[in-house]
């Protein structure tokens, strides 16, 4: 597949990957229950998500696509355990009513399906339940409405109420999230700032001038998906026999589904795109341990120093016990290989459970953690009984996989991790191991 102009496309493709990431971001902690409970009240003005349309392609458009409405009222979402009782309110889920236009079809069974559609177009006016998180502003605008909502008439001229405010006001008067609903965080503080960036970004990128630019996009981001479902079905397909080969791909899908990688239509998910990026380790759990949140809460020398257990193949006798917090991370590796081999074994994936646990070994741990914190050479060949050549090859191997975590992170825009991950790279990548020639 050709794409005129790919490179800056890509560039603005993840532009608009990165800032509908991060605007997630900031809805999240702007509309948390703790947050945004007080202001729920009925007759406040809101605008909300569009539900989105049967076509399956995705949206490219920067923004989304929204409506306005009016809340009517919200509800604590009731769940069967025992422990969903006892929740705080700023823990549990809510659901908020909204009168806002909608379009409702009927399919075969004569099932209702509703529609949220923008404000101008043909609809009728209905008070439909939404979770918080498809509210996108709060206005700092109520209107009086009437107590009964059933006719069709009053429901109409309260709508037609919106549409009149939002002529005057085009921006709805959206409540402050700092001046107003006193958000303190620093995390949203830093969310935001980096979305002014981005904004900034899209003002001088040149390909949004382009011609036929969302044409260009849907292109583009079908050749990543077709790309990123290659790159699976061939990792699905390493140890397949030809003799087994349709068994064994099947239960290798049913394991990516299980574990979230791919869709149930085979659609490449957030994990399945990482995982695609690393061929010089064990994707599944390397992925897993990353979405786990491992990677990000330890240290960067801590980090290589696990890392080092995917890259070091051979067994040393008496090989001496890691420090006690690397000792628990090793645990922590083990606990996710026997969890991924399991499910595995269950999806009828030929495996030894046991010994892909043991296939992970922490014999260099301390080595590496210690090159990372910037010993000498000599210095690390003190703590381990290995070869030269051995440690030398498995720091090489260990940038290699670094390199492409790094990789992996920017096509999810992880910008942290990816940050974390090259910092790696510079405190290993020095030196004598990384040297051209031993001679030199």
């Amino acid at each position: 597949m050709v794409i005129e102009e790919e490179e800056n496309l890509k560039n603005y493709y993840d532009l608009i990957q990165q800032y509908k990431s991060l605007k997630k971001d900031v809805r999240d902690i702007v509309f948390s229950p703790k947050h945004c409970l007080p202001y729920l009240q009925a007759g406040r003005l809101v605008c909300i998500q569009c539900t989105e349309s049967d076509d399956k392609s995705p949206s490219f458009l920067i923004e989304d696509l929204v409506s306005w409405g009016v809340i009517v009222n919200f509800d604590r979402v009731k769940g069967v355990s025992d422990d969903d009782a006892s929740r705080k309110p700023e823990n549990a889920n809510y659901t908020v009513d909204v009168l806002t236009r909608c379009v409702v079809t009927k399919d075969g069974v004569a099932k209702k399906k509703i529609k949220v559609v923008p404000l101008k177009e043909p609809g009728e006016p209905l008070i439909v339940s939404i979770p918080i998180d498809q509210i996108n502003i709060l206005s700092s605008a109520r209107l009086y409405m009437s107590k009964d909502l059933l006719p069709l008439e009053v429901r109409e001229n309260t709508l037609k109420q919106v549409s009149e405010f939002l002529s005057r006001k085009p921006s709805g008067l959206p409540l402050d999230p700092e001046g107003d609903m006193n958000i303190q965080s620093s995390s949203y503080k830093k969310t935001v700032r980096r979305i002014e960036a981005l904004e900034h970004l899209f003002e001088k990128h040149e390909i949004a001038k382009s011609p036929l630019i969302k044409e260009k996009l849907k292109v583009l981001h079908s050749k990543q998906e077709l790309t990123a479902r290659i790159k699976l079905i061939r990792k699905s397909m390493r140890s397949s026999t030809a003799l087994a080969f349709k068994d064994e791909l099947k239960a290798r899908k049913r394991v990516l589904r299980r574990l979230g990688y791919i869709t149930s239509d085979d659609v490449v998910e957030l994990k399945g795109k990482v995982a695609c990026e690393i061929s010089s380790a064990d994707e599944l759990t390397l992925t897993e341990l990353m979405f786990n949140g491992v990677l990000k809460d330890i240290k960067v020398e801590e980090m290589v120093s696990l890392l080092s257990c995917f890259v070091w193949q051979e067994k040393l006798q008496d090989a001496a016990k890691p420090r006690e917090e690397l000792d628990f991370l090793f645990t922590q590796l083990q606990d996710t290989a026997r969890r991924v081999a399991k499910l595995q074994f269950e999806c009828k994936v030929q495996i030894d459970v046991e010994n892909f646990v043991s296939s992970f070994r922490p014999d260099i741990m301390e080595a590496v953690y210690a090159w990372a914190k910037g010993s000498k050479f000599y210095e690390i060949m003190e703590i381990t009984k290995v070869f030269e050549g051995s440690l030398i090859r498995a720091i090489r191997r260990l940038e290699e996989v670094l390199q492409q975590l790094i990789e992996a992170a920017k096509s999810i825009g992880e910008i942290e991790l990816e940050a974390k991950f090259e910092e790696a790279v510079s405190k290993i990548k020095r030196d004598i191991v990384f040297a051209a020639s031993l001679y030199l």
